[in-house]
């Protein structure tokens, strides 16, 4: 399967997205850490936006959302890289082995993550509301949910799979 263009293309796509997580995870860095540099002119921005008001909670609420960006960029580093092996052991013709297991266990942990920090985003954006500050719309996503739940159950087809492929082989 060495020349499977699908595979191909998800190999280079999933290492063009961990080299973008990581150049947008180390944006949101930077962003934070001009927000102590840039405070005043930050401060003053706000002010002239919101007439003075809640500026303070604002630029923290800002901080807080650029330091979540940090849990995220780990969590889908940990989806890219571990799928993106996936993808090599599918091309090398075995993918049914326990490491697959193990790396689609480590996958639906990493969505497990970004389901809880989505709802931590979701508190964030009620305060930005009660503040009333400008923001993005916010809901709860049920797909999320699902794709995490199924993940850990492929996890244990492939951990069975696994298992029943290396008793097959003891028995040939």
């Amino acid at each position: 399967m060495q020349d499977d263009r699908i595979l191909n293309l998800a190999s280079r796509t999933l290492s063009a997205a961990n080299w973008l997580n990581w150049g947008f995870g180390a944006g949101f860095i930077v962003a934070l850490l001009m927000s102590f540099v840039f405070r005043d002119p930050l401060a003053a921005q706000l002010a002239s936006k919101y007439h003075g008001r809640n500026v303070a909670e604002t630029i923290t609420i800002l901080r807080v959302m650029a330091l979540l960006s940090i849990p995220v960029a780990l969590a889908l580093h940990q989806i890219f890289t571990r799928l993106h092996a996936i993808v090599g052991t599918v091309r090398a013709g075995d993918p049914f082995v326990v490491a697959n297991a193990a790396r689609l266990q480590r996958i639906g942990w990493a969505l497990l993550t970004l389901q809880l920090l989505d709802f931590a985003v979701g508190g964030i954006v009620a305060i930005l509301d009660q503040l009333g500050v400008d923001h993005g719309t916010w809901t709860p996503g049920l797909i999320g949910w699902i794709a995490v739940l199924m993940i850990f159950v492929l996890a244990r087809v492939f951990r069975a799979g696994a298992a029943m492929r290396d008793d097959l082989a003891m028995t040939v």
